[in-house]
């Protein structure tokens, strides 16, 4: 399987490259080694899926984009679990992202 830019955990990797807890210090803690390409983020979003952190969709905080990341002491202590679906729609920055990002490696739209 590859980026898919409606799921939440792989679009939370892109788009603030990192993972960290909305509601403590926690920092996801896991680099994929590789490119950093598409499929390096999705690395990063499925192995935080695996290991309980959850990622909420994401919405529109004026033209900013914000997910709602918790770790899994948050995440259990709030009794929240991740998403297991996908995004109706990947947010247009995810989308442009995306694009850039083939772009740049040479890559078919």
């Amino acid at each position: 399987m590859s980026f898919d830019p409606r799921d939440p955990y792989d679009a939370a990797a892109l788009y603030d490259m990192w993972l960290n807890c909305s509601r403590c210090p926690a920092t996801f803690d896991f680099e994929p080694g590789g490119d950093i390409n598409l499929d390096y983020y999705h690395r990063i979003g499925q192995q935080a899926r695996r290991d309980k952190w959850a990622v909420l969709p994401a919405r529109s905080k004026g033209d900013e984009l914000v997910f709602n990341v918790l770790c899994p002491a948050c995440a259990r202590r709030l009794g929240v679990a991740g998403c297991d679906g996908r995004m109706e729609l990947a947010a247009p920055v995810i989308d442009q992202i995306c694009q850039a990002m083939r772009e740049a490696s040479g890559e078919a739209a």
